[in-house]
């Protein structure tokens, strides 16, 4: 970045601000003119505010004036019908009666109603609750000279009826529910105080967050309930006011009331509603003895359409109609489950996993939290399937997914800012994330480290390392916090609402094949976690090239983790281990090195004991323990760069490196430590693995089979970057997270046309190198100069040579090939990775190359009468030597 660049930032944003500021403002100032509030303009002259309504016997309420609007359907008030009045839920407003008002105007006088905050009726009150809505309806009957009526509540509405009835009984005639709340156990998780702070969080999240958007009441548009409250200020506001001044413990005393006043009550109920669950229906239903409850097999939203209505109209005529006039009938006992409604619907979980009622919901939230930090994804699919089965609150489950994995972020953070640069070279950070210039990655963190950090949540496996590098590396916590916490409040609701969506498809065909067990939800589990990833790969280029990759890794099987492939060997191995009577009789196969060449062997001393003064055959190499020994060594031999570094004891081409020039020695040991090899480089171009087997007693050994290495390049059209051309290569995107380490510097750069860059220096599959069979190259006479050169080492029978050669014809004639390093009963026949092969034909050859070790392992032990090693103290020194080399990598 120039300096007039960096000199302008600071006024840039400073202009942005003030911008910002000034859009919120004009919003705010575009909203109060287009949403102007309910006047008595609106009003008939003739009916005054309802102001200080006069049910307040207690006092409990605030004294406070509204403008309560109404929608009758039909003339209603010269007429002697039964007068029937309708109260929304919340959301809502009058308007949501628009099917079911009709149909019950035929036989009744109806009149729906805009409790105060909705529809068209005043915004802003002193108290939102259903008391004060109860009050402010007592007052409209009162001013409309309805002496009783029977009322319907909607949702939230039942709220209302049951304080009406409690502050005037004798004024309601009958009551009804639909889809009603009541009992303090039916809101949410059921318990009053975590309920309140849900609304208090739902105020910050829907009220108050919205102004800091300028927006310009432009969501109002939307149509349905979205835009009408949800979109205009004062409709949000009234929204979660009218739950957080609701107070649900007395209503249970209230129900109680209903049934020793012997009120008709009419509880009409979704089994599926979402919302207010069936089994508090059948909680009401128990409790008023004189009620009638009707279950349909529908939802809570049965209302807004016109089959639903119909329903709904069938039961409340005959209801209203019996309870009405001079003599209407005593309240009698009836519970109607419709079809498909008798029972409740089979949960989503495949197991028995009932969460009890009343259960404290912070011991929920907290057991959560503490389960995210173990296993984040599976405890968020399990999460969701409890919300899915209706065993869990849905906000309780967003809040708990939240905290655990915003405080889990923050943890890997501060793992990053405790430990510094030290953290970078932790397994799970330095397999994933370069380290090289962290400087410059550290100001990357600190400028535009928010999109890798929005990114890094919806991309499988790169968190942990980006957060431990952010903390160890960035200079801004707060930027860091803020990013993070958007990213989490995004993908904790998505992730929840991807399971709930996909729950019940996921956990049905395990549920058929393992039954009610604990196996079956833990299949679900993986099958969810599946998807959900393979979901948010979708949307990318990158994520659909990524998926593509893991996808065709389970037919090219030369990918797989080395420990899925050699699984089929075990059994193989065990067997062999009965035939010879030892399961470390292998080891034997070659006494010179320790164990066999298991692990540790020194590259320096195999390299030493193959050398010979006439032989050229053998790659000079030296042992160095660091960047001045380096130095003195190239001093005193006159070798000339490049040349290769890599650790005396390392495997499977780990930490091999070519070193163009001095300056690179300081660079290698910075980042390995440790003793390491130096080598004469040879240029190739050609390299191969010679796997050799000698049978104890025999004059000469053979050649068991010829890995042909091709080193991957990458070329140049001028056109796209070094990264983008790797995963655009069918073969290259395989191991494009080698590729990508190992050229991060280039990631960026755009090769030009033409330009070849090689990608690979070690002969190693694992290294990027393409093997194939190289069986054509096998020749007497390079079998007779291999032997000649391995027999050098003594006591060696069975192991890989890795050489570089210049011409073909030559080294197939023994002629031309250079030793780069000899390794043990460890290495493999690596020809069985070529491609081409068949699954089959390559575990052929790994089976035959293990029959022979076995055997060349007990020739040896009986001719030279040698005892196997045993298998703990084996283990052992295998376990230290991979924790040596951790400590290595840990020390600076």
């Amino acid at each position: 970045m120039s300096k007039r660049h960096r000199e302008r930032r600071p006024f840039l944003r400073q202009r942005w601000w003030k911008l910002y500021v000034l859009l919120v403002a004009a919003s705010a100032v575009v909203q109060s003119m287009i949403w102007t509030e309910v006047s008595p303009d609106n009003f008939d002259k003739s009916r005054p505010p309802m102001q200080s309504p006069r049910f307040t016997a207690e006092g409990a309420e605030p004294d406070g004036h509204a403008w309560v609007q109404d929608k009758t359907y039909g003339g209603w008030r010269d007429d002697e019908r039964p007068v029937l009045i309708l109260l929304h839920g919340s959301p809502g407003s009058k308007e949501n009666f628009d099917l079911l008002g009709p149909m019950l105007a035929e036989r009744f006088r109806v009149v729906a109603i805009d409790l105060p905050g909705f529809g068209e009726s005043s915004k802003w009150v002193p108290s939102y609750s259903t008391r004060a809505h109860a009050r402010y309806v007592l007052e409209f009957m009162d001013r409309s000279e309805i002496d009783s009526a029977h009322v319907l509540g909607f949702s939230m509405g039942s709220g209302v009826a049951l304080n009406m009835h409690d502050l005037a009984p004798g004024c309601l005639d009958s009551i009804i529910f639909y889809g009603g709340i009541g009992i303090q156990e039916g809101e949410g998780s059921g318990d009053y105080h975590f309920e309140h702070f849900k609304y208090i969080v739902g105020y910050g999240a829907l009220v108050a967050l919205p102004e800091l958007v300028p927006h310009f009441g432009l969501p109002a548009l939307l149509p349905g309930p979205v835009g009408e409250f949800m979109g205009t200020r004062a409709g949000r506001h009234a929204f979660i006011r009218n739950f957080h001044d609701t107070d649900q413990r007395p209503m249970r005393g209230y129900l109680e009331d209903v049934e020793a006043a012997g009120t008709p009550l009419l509880i009409l109920h979704g089994r599926h509603d979402p919302l207010v669950p069936a089994w508090t229906a059948e909680q009401h239903h128990a409790i008023v003895k004189q009620s009638e409850l009707v279950m349909f097999d529908r939802s809570h939203f049965m209302v807004f359409d016109d089959a639903g209505s119909r329903l709904l109209a069938d039961e409340i005529v005959p209801f209203v109609e019996k309870h009405s006039g001079d003599n209407p009938d005593a309240p009698s006992r009836r519970t109607l489950y419709f079809p498909g409604a008798e029972e409740p619907p089979a949960s989503v979980l495949p197991v028995d996993l009932n969460i009890p009622r009343g259960t404290n919901p912070w011991l929920a939230v907290g057991t959560i939290i503490g389960a995210s930090y173990l296993l984040e994804d599976p405890t968020t699919i399990t999460v969701g399937l409890l919300v899915r089965a209706g065993q869990l609150d849905p906000f309780l489950a967003v809040f708990a997914i939240f905290t655990g994995i915003f405080t889990g972020d923050l943890a890997l953070y501060l793992i990053g800012r405790v430990f510094g640069r030290r953290a970078l070279v932790w397994g799970p950070v330095s397999k994933r994330l370069p380290v090289h210039h962290v400087e410059a990655l550290g100001q990357w963190f600190d400028t535009k480290g928010w999109s890798a950090v929005l990114a890094s949540r919806f991309i499988p496996g790169t968190r942990l390392p980006l957060y431990v590098a952010a903390g160890a590396l960035g200079k801004k916590p707060g930027r860091f916090a803020l990013w993070t916490c958007l990213a989490v409040m995004i993908w904790a609701p998505v992730m929840l609402v991807l399971v709930v969506v996909l729950g019940e498809a996921a956990a049905s065909p395990f549920r058929m094949l393992f039954g009610d067990s604990w196996l079956a939800l833990i299949a679900a589990i993986i099958a969810l976690l599946m998807v959900v990833r393979v979901l948010m790969h979708l949307p990318t280029k990158r994520g659909r090239q990524k998926l593509w990759v893991k996808v065709s890794r389970v037919w090219r099987w030369e990918f797989w983790p080395m420990w899925i492939f050699y699984v089929p060997l075990v059994p193989w191995l065990l067997w062999l281990s009965a035939r010879h009577r030892s399961l470390t009789v292998w080891t034997l196969a070659n006494p010179a090195l320790p164990d066999g060449g298991v692990v540790g062997e020194s590259k320096a001393q195999i390299m030493d004991a193959l050398s010979s003064p006439s032989d050229t055959h053998i790659l000079s190499a030296e042992l160095v323990e660091d960047a001045d020994a380096a130095r003195r060594v190239v001093a005193e031999r006159g070798w000339t760069w490049p040349l290769i570094l890599k650790p005396d004891a390392a495997q499977r081409g780990a930490g091999v490196r070519r070193i163009e020039r001095e300056g690179g020695v300081d660079e290698y040991f910075a980042d390995s430590p440790g003793a390491a090899v130096l080598q004469e480089y040879h240029a190739g171009p050609f390299e191969a693995g010679v796997f050799y087997l000698r049978t104890p007693g025999e004059p000469h050994g053979r050649i068991f089979s010829i890995t042909d290495k091709h080193f991957p390049e990458l070329l140049g059209d001028g056109r796209h970057t070094f990264e983008e051309l790797v995963w655009a290569h069918p073969r290259l995107r395989m191991q494009a997270a080698v590729f990508l380490r190992r050229f991060e510097g280039e990631a960026a750069r755009v090769p030009a046309k033409g330009e070849k860059i090689r990608l690979a220096e070690a002969g190693n599959h694992c290294q990027g190198t393409e093997f194939r069979d190289g069986a054509h190259l096998i020749t007497p006479g390079l079998e007779a100069a291999v032997d000649s050169v391995i027999q050098r080492v003594g006591d060696f029978y069975f192991g890989r040579l890795d050489v570089r050669y210049a011409d073909a014809e030559a080294f197939k004639r023994g002629e031309d090939f250079a030793v780069i390093e000899l390794n043990g009963v460890t290495s493999e026949s690596t020809n069985l990775y070529d491609p081409s092969w068949s699954l089959i034909r390559a575990y052929r050859t790994l089976f035959a190359q293990w029959a022979h070790c076995f055997a060349i392992g007990d020739a040896n032990r009986r001719q030279r009468d040698l005892t196997p090693p045993r298998v703990i103290p084996l283990l052992g020194r295998v376990r230290a030597y991979y924790k040596q080399r951790k400590i290595d990598a840990l020390s600076d």
